[in-house]
């Protein structure tokens, strides 16, 4: 198997979790809605998803050099973090004493996808041999994440 069979495949799988996060919210929209720290996580989960999506379609870009491959994702990467941390701000802003534990977990959840982008991007960039390597953790935790969004915003939404 090569990288691009892989890259090829996560592709598809980005895109079809992030499918399941419009299924999950448009079936909950009412509840999701009337609580915005919910509605804030169902956006990061798509955000993850689409950066994963972007970057592992960067690597599939045919003859581009580490260095142009590494700039690219690096880029991808430190966007998604920032939106994503921007957003976590006004969560942390609304966040009842009681939930505090609950948002910490999800914002140590939502850092390590994109810092494994980072990762990732910079061994690219530098021209390590392992680089690639990167990419494996990074798109796992991003769909692990979104795979929990998605269960929150479908099932937990409900209790």
């Amino acid at each position: 198997m090569t990288w691009d069979s892989f890259f090829s495949a996560e592709v598809g799988a980005a895109a079809a979790l992030a499918g399941l996060i419009f299924v999950g919210i448009s079936i909950n929209l009412q509840r999701i809605l009337g609580l915005p720290m919910i509605a804030r996580r169902a956006f990061q989960a798509l955000l993850i998803l689409l950066g994963i999506l972007a970057v592992v379609s960067i690597l599939l870009v045919p003859g581009l050099n580490g260095t142009d491959s590494g700039s690219s994702v690096l880029v991808v990467a430190a966007l998604l973090l920032l939106t994503l941390d921007l957003i976590e701000v006004n969560s942390w802003k609304e966040v009842t004493p009681n939930l505090r534990l609950l948002l910490f977990q999800h914002t140590v959840e939502i850092q390590l996808p994109p810092l494994m982008m980072l990762l990732g991007g910079a061994a690219l960039l530098l021209g390590n041999a392992w680089a690639l390597y990167w990419f494996l953790p990074a798109t796992l935790l991003s769909f692990l994440v979104a795979l929990i969004e998605a269960w929150v915003i479908t099932v937990e939404i409900l209790r």
